[in-house]
């Protein structure tokens, strides 16, 4: 593995197997997510999976008025038109995570074995940096391979 940056996003169960799947290539958020074009992403599965189990790169960040993103991505973001509009609801610009090589982990890791390898181990709201060398990612980076 390069020294690209890391990052760990949490993301709905649901929407980490459309990713799996190959329907959901884009990441929606509605703040910047400022990282690298080639940073690996890290997805944790929310509660009640509550586990990483996906990892991809970062091909590029997108932004602009929701019906924007909707009118040029839709086919990949994986949400229907009415979940795509509820989760931008009041949000003049949205951003988009625009995802390759998504693929699983060997096997999952599970927030028990997380909080186990890194104290005070918390699943990021939005997303959370993952320096070199740091439990956590070494942890994921293991059940990588």
């Amino acid at each position: 593995m390069d020294k690209a940056e890391n990052i760990l996003i949490s993301v709905e169960r649901k929407y980490v197997a459309r990713m799996l799947s190959g329907s959901k290539t884009i990441e929606l958020r509605r703040r910047a997510l400022r990282v690298s074009i080639g940073t690996m992403v890290w997805i944790y599965s929310t509660a009640p999976h509550a586990l990483v189990d996906a990892v991809a790169r970062v091909e590029t960040i997108v932004s602009g008025p929701p019906r924007n993103l909707w009118e040029t991505y839709k086919e990949r973001t994986g949400v229907t038109r009415e979940e795509f509009d509820n989760y931008f609801l009041k949000t003049n610009i949205g951003w988009g995570v625009i995802l390759r090589d998504i693929q699983p982990l060997r096997a999952a890791v599970t927030l028990t074995a997380l909080r186990r390898h890194t104290r005070m181990f918390h699943p990021p709201q939005f997303f959370m940096r993952l320096q070199e060398g740091c439990n956590t990612l070494e942890l994921l980076q293991n059940n990588f391979h």
